[in-house]
């Protein structure tokens, strides 16, 4: 039997721009006056100003970014400076009343229809291919929904061995992958529902659960992460607190906005990784099938210097899928890495990412549209 070929997708703010949704800078732009005008109304500027405000005191020469400020707030919060007044275990006060703004915005702004780039590109996918995702967004899921192809939100290799596939597994597969590295709008950690209880509990407080998802008596439906049993020592803290809502947008909002229901997300700042343990299951083992692939290819995303740790993780991937010949180990071609990407110049290019050997890098500079779908060289 024909081995089927692996391709690994890259994606980025670059690939939901063209369906209307804000781009990173665009995004915590309009964050930040949500905020504002969310907390005016009760007679102050919020917390994200005040952390602006304080974040200025410190760095009075160093231009203001948002992603700054939010990882000034996430260490204070990690290191919990201010003591008891950090109340929230999965995040400071400002990090929390963002990924709910994150959270409105992106659910407000992802179309209903389908769109046709989305449904081109999700009708070229196979159960062979792998999207690792920087998005919050659930653009893909949902078109994947749409036109009926089966997708796991975690790498499918996790999946136990059964007696039906152990001997053909390579040739069973039935999913495409989609690993969102900085965690989705739809999905929810049932850590801090639990957290809430024991605290209750503790302090004899007689606080009726009435979580819409975790709760006693849940109004919302919720699904796990994997699509089947998944082998215990893969995936373990992740699948055991983080789930997702499917038909999200159906449901939202759950109830009037509260610092119990948050999104599962990392913040858009400096640092974001930090103190979020269950996503690390994701990132790890990620250099695990890199032999395997014939294809990479990389659509917005142009690996930004506050994603640090993807940059170093991204970068061995991609410099040794360039070192490693004109085959894979299955004997598949291996092409050329692909860059979708707005940028001007191929200067522009290998300055973001300049561990790319030239000679074997292909760059399409209009950004994601249908004639880059025609471009790509899908390794077939």
């Amino acid at each position: 039997m024909q081995i089927q070929k692996y391709r690994l997708f890259i994606v980025g703010a670059g690939f939901s721009k063209p369906a209307g949704l804000p781009l990173g800078v665009e995004l915590l732009e309009r964050v930040r006056e949500q905020l504002q005008a969310m907390f005016r109304s009760h007679g102050w500027d919020g917390p994200f100003e005040q952390e602006i405000a304080e974040w200025r005191k410190l760095y009075p020469r160093k231009s203001l970014t948002l992603e700054s400020v939010l990882a000034y707030s996430h260490r204070k919060h990690f290191l919990r400076l201010i003591g008891s007044d950090e109340y929230f275990s999965h995040g400071s006060r400002t990090i929390l009343a963002v990924r709910q703004a994150v959270q409105e915005i992106l659910t407000n702004c992802t179309p209903v229809a389908p769109h046709p780039l989305y449904t081109e590109f999700a009708n070229r996918l196979t159960a062979y291919d792998t999207v690792l995702t920087f998005n919050y967004d659930t653009l893909l899921e949902d078109t994947l929904d749409k036109i009926g192809k089966p997708y796991s939100l975690t790498p499918e290799w996790w999946l136990a061995e059964t007696s039906e596939n152990l001997a053909q597994k390579e040739f069973l597969k039935r999913y495409v992958d989609i690993v969102k590295l900085h965690g989705s709008i739809d999905w929810y950690d049932k850590n801090y529902h639990d957290e809430t209880l024991r605290y209750h509990a503790e302090y004899g407080n007689d606080v009726p659960d009435n979580d819409p998802i975790f709760g006693a008596k849940p109004s919302v439906p919720l699904e796990p992460l994997a699509r089947g049993k998944v082998e215990s020592h893969h995936g373990e803290n992740l699948l055991a607190r983080v789930f997702r809502v499917p038909n999200h947008r159906q449901h939202f909002p759950f109830i009037a906005q509260s610092y119990s229901v948050v999104p599962f997300l990392l913040p858009p700042a400096y640092d974001k990784i930090l103190g979020h343990d269950p996503i690390r299951d994701l990132w790890r083992d990620m250099h695990r099938t890199l032999d395997a692939y014939s294809a990479i290819i990389v659509i917005g995303y142009s690996m930004p210097p506050y994603d640090a740790y993807a940059y170093e993780a991204l970068g061995y991937l991609i410099a040794s899928y360039q070192k490693g010949g004109a085959k894979t180990n299955f004997g598949h071609r291996r092409v050329p890495v692909q860059i979708i990407t707005k940028e001007s110049s191929e200067k522009n290019v290998l300055r973001s990412i300049p561990f790319l050997k030239r000679k074997q890098t292909r760059i399409w500079y209009e950004g994601f549209n249908l004639p880059s779908l025609d471009w790509i060289d899908w390794g077939d």
